[in-house]
């Protein structure tokens, strides 16, 4: 009886250990899951398009990104966004950002990114766009994901626009 005992116990230690040994990484994974979910920004497209510009040889990208501060600690804060550019095979093309930054509104709102492309054979492009701190060294936000095609350009005489108000 004293042998089945000591067995009993070391079998108990066993399972214990190896439970625990098991069960931490999906704990982990847990929080990290939870740590990436968790923004200080949260942002969605508010619109975009890829357009050939009527005054010039070239095709420009806009990003229209509609954000809302969930940090409040962020609010009324300098912070940037910044937009990476890729073509059809993956290659980075550019990367573009606001030269000073802007100031995160306490009820959010919406920031245009824009860049032009001289090289009019890309017919699709590829943007991310993530929100930083005003150095660009830190993550903020999700980030995004935009398809582009190239659009036809608008027929002449057609001098209608869109604005957006931030």
């Amino acid at each position: 009886m004293i042998k089945m005992s000591n067995l009993s116990r070391y079998l108990i230690l066993l399972i214990l250990g190896l439970s625990l040994f098991l069960l931490y990484p999906i704990r982990s994974n847990m929080q990290l899951s939870f740590a990436q979910n968790n923004q200080a920004i949260s942002i969605t497209v508010a619109n975009s398009s890829y357009v050939p510009l009527t005054n010039t040889e070239a095709n420009q990208v806009r990003v229209h990104v509609k954000y809302t501060v969930e940090d409040k600690s962020i609010e009324n804060q300098k912070i940037n966004a910044v937009m990476k550019v890729y073509g059809p095979n993956g290659t980075l093309l550019r990367t573009t950002s606001f030269p000073g930054g802007f100031t995160a509104k306490n009820n959010g709102g919406v920031q245009g990114l824009k860049t032009t492309f001289n090289d009019k054979s890309l017919q699709s492009l590829l943007a991310n766009i993530t929100f930083t701190d005003l150095a660009k060294t830190k993550s903020l936000s999700n980030a995004i994901t935009v398809n582009l095609n190239l659009e036809e350009a608008p027929a002449k005489g057609n001098t209608s626009s869109t604005s957006i108000q931030n």
